[in-house]
């Protein structure tokens, strides 16, 4: 069976909404099967711009959160604290926050691991603003592997995070800075996922590569010019 995933992160609210609806509109809107957003949706924490976004879609996608289906993780704009409202306030998306989720898909099972990801290092402001932020990443991170492992015994796996999930999808971007863009999660980790989708690097030169059987996308709107289709 194959399987289209359409998928995006950092449209900023409306910073790149119109970058996104019009990609959106190059596409045959009535084969996808999912869609994937991959954090910063939203712009400074403004949960309404979520709203627009997904008002948005559903111009194009007039069934969408029955096929296809919305896939979340939260961004570093949608702030930590906050995920309680986007739940209750968006109940028709699938929100991955450091857990996964088995979804249906035709004839098949498709596993989804998510959540905000890993920075190898926190940036300046989150060390003085997020409390525990070095034991919040070193979590996640045994979290994702532990998910991916027991997901990958069963299923097709999907990571999909807001920071990088390899520092091969960001190249392009100033090397010193890697560090505040993601973690080499593919490249450590023995059990991969089938693929892995992120966002986060805007600037990346490199948006797609493959490492032992796993394809990661970087998915960010300003790197790709509009969203990204996938199809496994």
């Amino acid at each position: 069976m194959t399987i289209n995933i359409v998928a995006f992160a950092d449209v900023h609210g409306m910073q790149y909404l119109n970058m996104l609806i019009s990609s959106l509109n190059r596409i045959n809107v009535n084969n996808v099967d999912v869609i994937v957003m991959a954090g910063d949706i939203v712009d400074k924490g403004r949960i309404d711009h979520m709203r627009v976004v997904l008002s948005a879609l559903q111009k194009l996608f007039p069934n969408i959160y029955s096929r296809p289906i919305v896939v979340a993780v939260f961004g570093n704009e949608e702030y930590f604290g906050t995920e309680e409202s986007y739940y209750s306030t968006y109940p028709q998306v699938i929100w991955l926050n450091n857990n996964h989720k088995v979804v249906k898909l035709g004839e098949s099972e498709v596993c989804f691991v998510g959540g905000r990801g890993v920075l190898k290092k926190p940036t300046v402001w989150q060390q003085r603003n997020i409390r525990g932020i070095e034991d919040i990443y070193s979590k996640s991170l045994e979290s994702i592997i532990n998910m991916i492992r027991v997901c990958k015994k069963d299923y097709y796996t999907i990571l999909i995070t807001h920071y990088a999930s390899s520092y091969l999808t960001i190249a392009g971007e100033n090397p010193a800075i890697y560090q505040f863009l993601g973690y080499p999660i593919i490249e450590s980790i023995d059990v991969k996922p089938d693929i892995a989708i992120h966002g986060h690097a805007h600037h990346a030169r490199k948006i797609e590569a493959r490492i032992n059987g796993t394809t990661i996308y970087n998915v960010s709107i300003p790197a790709n010019k509009g969203a990204k289709v996938i199809t496994i």
